[in-house]
């Protein structure tokens, strides 16, 4: 079968470091394009990686694509989504789909009405301990799940390109941005939000640091914190009624399971189906082929754009009860307590 024409949109360092790279090995898909607003950061991934067609405007080179990878800047993702999708593109669109849940749902409605496939980078997904992680929840291994305590963040030393992730109108922010994997894992692995409670240092900016306390519908409750500012545990606690699993955030982790009336049963890396993941560009292909299957058989990505909303929707109601984070050098001198 012919290979699928992909441009890819946005040439940042997620594009140059992982998806053009991926893309250009490919067996489905055969990259035509590469579109940037700044030409010459494209054309130099053009010349170098000898791809004949580049631009500062889509419109122009929409008839040299059958899909499109969306690595444009957060703000963009909604409004290019939606038109592409009606255009009869088929769209992989990094994370997080749109800002706010309100355009996921015109995203998810235009894929259906142009029976096209929307398909969402929450990458995390495709890691085989995340499904190794689901597996052991889903099968009860924990039982009932009682709380859990999810941590992630560093300094922050992501090489970019623009300065998007610190601009508030372009969504930029901790909890949108690496926020989106940690939410959206949490959903996928323990369920839907009951409550929510939302602290940050937001301060009119974007946010750097946060802390969530969450009750979910299945009873359980726990916090997520994000950091731009300090490095963190990075790893994720889930307690059930059996017994405790922790695992790490990256696609390597390595996981701990202790069961209550037993020594400690599983701690180290993992493998799924006899291979464990040996590098980001191994995960991207997964997603990248998934993409594939979906478009040539007429299905749903493994992560749709209904899945997609999800983390949004948290964010959402995140932000809509958002207060702030209080910190030691913030409370006035004649509360001694805060030293202590």
């Amino acid at each position: 079968m012919n290979k699928l024409k992909l441009g890819i949109f946005g040439c940042g360092k997620v594009t140059e470091s992982l998806h053009l790279p991926v893309a250009l090995q490919s067996n489905a898909f055969e990259v035509t394009c590469l579109v940037d607003t700044h030409f010459s950061r494209a054309e130099k991934l053009a010349q170098q990686y000898g791809i004949s067609s580049v631009s500062n405007d889509y419109h122009k080179i929409l008839n040299e694509v059958d899909a499109v990878i969306l690595a444009t800047p957060n703000h963009l993702h909604a409004p290019m989504t939606i038109d592409l999708l009606q255009r009869g593109v088929h769209v992989l669109v990094e994370k997080p789909m749109a800002l706010v849940s309100s355009d996921c749902e015109k995203m998810v409605l235009a894929a259906k009405h142009s029976n096209c496939v929307l398909a969402v980078g929450l990458v995390r997904r495709f890691y085989a301990v995340s499904q190794f992680v689901k597996k052991i929840i889903d099968n009860r291994l924990l039982g009932d799940i009682c709380d859990f305590d999810f941590q992630e963040g560093s300094i922050f030393s992501w090489k970019v390109t623009s300065d998007f992730m610190f601009r508030k109108e372009a969504g930029g922010g901790v909890l949108a941005d690496t926020g989106i994997h940690t939410l959206d894992l949490l959903l996928w692995w323990l369920g839907d939000v009951n409550d929510v409670r939302y602290f940050d240092d937001f301060a009119g900016g974007v946010e750097a640091d946060c802390r969530i306390s969450l009750k979910l519908k299945n009873g359980a409750s726990g916090i997520v914190e994000l950091s731009r500012l300090r490095n963190m545990r990075n790893t994720y606690i889930i307690t059930g009624e059996r017994g405790t699993l922790e695992v790490g955030n990256r696609f390597n982790a390595e996981i701990s399971l202790h069961l209550k009336g037993h020594a400690q049963v599983l701690k180290g890396s993992i493998l799924t189906h006899g291979q464990p993941d040996r590098s980001m560009h191994e995960v991207f292909d997964k997603q990248l082929n998934d993409f594939a299957i979906a478009i040539k058989n007429g299905t749903q990505p493994f992560v749709s754009g209904d899945e997609g909303q999800r983390a949004v929707k948290l964010i959402d109601d995140c932000r809509s009860v958002r207060e702030s984070l209080i910190y030691p050098w913030s409370v006035p001198v004649d509360h001694p307590e805060v030293c202590q």
